[in-house]
């Protein structure tokens, strides 16, 4: 699970939900486009709920990973929507190499 804080307020959803909100808000920052999208979330009281979230270049998302007790949040369909809608937002490029893209990095090569 995951806690998002987003504009000034904090919820929890599933891991893979968290991580294809933060691809899409990084492809939509590229792109200066926005996208209004709904995910599963748990609410302060512990129901499941939906969070709806405006997303654009000037979109901050944070997303920490979390302890929890509850069975982790998944909805495929859309994580998939999600990815597939950060896709086409991609530009069309060639790849003639396998190597990272020069300037990127990971976490785990620090």
């Amino acid at each position: 699970m995951k806690q998002i804080t987003y504009a000034g307020k904090s919820f929890v959803t599933g891991t893979d939900l968290a991580n294809a909100i933060l691809r899409l808000t990084a492809a939509l920052g590229l792109s200066h486009e926005t996208a209004a999208v709904s995910i599963p979330a748990i609410d302060e009281d512990g129901r499941i709920t939906t969070a709806d979230l405006v997303l654009g270049p000037a979109t901050e998302v944070l997303a920490i990973a979390i302890a929890s007790d509850r069975e982790e949040i998944t909805d495929p369909r859309i994580v998939a929507l999600l990815d597939e809608r950060t896709r086409l937002l991609a530009p069309a490029r060639t790849v003639a190499s396998t190597d990272p893209l020069p300037g990127s990095w990971s976490a785990t090569e620090l």
